[in-house]
């Protein structure tokens, strides 16, 4: 089995310029088409504001790469991932992307 048999796109949130010289916020690719290993740690549920919230926690392994941080997010296959937190390995050679996805109920 292959130590990383996933593909993700590491994205970061930026802003452009519109046709009508406003500002629009939108999501760029960082890092594209990188081997990763995505596992699927854990769901719950949320109850805000008479709202149920589903979400998935998820685990994105990849190799060690400078300059990703929370404020990203993990595109894999159709799934948004939020990165809520960075933790290198104690050997530093590779980085575990603590995830966050919605789900829909």
């Amino acid at each position: 089995m292959q130590q990383f048999p996933h593909r993700v796109t590491i994205e970061r949130l930026g802003t452009t310029t519109n046709q009508f010289s406003g500002r629009d916020k939108q999501w760029t690719p960082v890092f594209s088409d990188i081997y990763a290993k995505v596992t699927n740690r854990a769901g719950r549920e949320s109850d805000a504001e008479n709202q149920t919230n589903n979400f998935l926690s998820i685990s994105v392994r990849i190799r060690y790469r400078d300059g990703i941080v929370p404020d990203m997010r993990v595109l894999h296959k159709q799934r948004k991932l939020n990165i809520l937190a960075v933790l290198p390995t104690q050997d530093g050679a590779y980085i575990d992307l603590q995830c966050e996805a919605w789900v829909d109920a």
